[in-house]
């Protein structure tokens, strides 16, 4: 029908099924990944699922590839590239290899720069594997909570 396809339009839907929440009141999308919030939430803890600020979903410890633990609270301050990314994918390792030699270039001249690296890998192993490559942080592997909370925030899908 015509008003099918005009809220089809309306919320860029491209596939089925999607669960997109929005704000009765005003019809703006408080969140278009509902399928991963239910996934994530079943409980609903944390409705109404709006977007949280950048620092709430980061919030908790974060890893240097040499086993450091840092707070993410030490990320203030400094502009922040989230990298989601995997071993298995091989235009992500090509793209790996550049982002390394331009994060130490940025970092040698000084600046305010922090890499977080989102890791969409199968396994601890493989993940440890390809962090090892990385001179930036990450959020732990085995929190699985939080890298999800990160693909959400982002409409990561990969």
């Amino acid at each position: 029908s015509l008003l099918q396809l005009k809220l089809w339009n309306k919320y860029r839907v491209s596939n089925i099924p999607s669960l997109i929440f929005i704000d009765a009141s005003t019809g703006k999308v408080v969140c278009r990944n509902g399928l991963l919030v239910i996934r994530d939430d079943p409980e609903g803890l944390e409705f109404p699922w709006g977007p949280k600020p950048f620092s709430e979903v980061v919030a908790g410890p974060l890893l240097r590839n040499n086993g450091q633990t840092l707070d993410s609270n030490t990320l203030e301050g400094s502009h922040i590239g989230v990298y989601f990314s995997a071993h298995w994918c091989p235009p992500c390792r090509s793209l790996t290899r550049v982002l390394v030699e331009s994060y130490r270039k940025i970092k040698e001249a000084g600046q305010k720069f922090e890499i977080l690296f989102v890791s969409a890998d199968r396994s601890e192993d493989s993940f440890k594997q390809y962090f090892s490559e990385m001179p930036w942080v990450a959020v732990p592997y085995a929190d699985e909570a939080r890298r999800s909370r990160l693909n959400r925030l982002y409409g990561i899908q990969g």
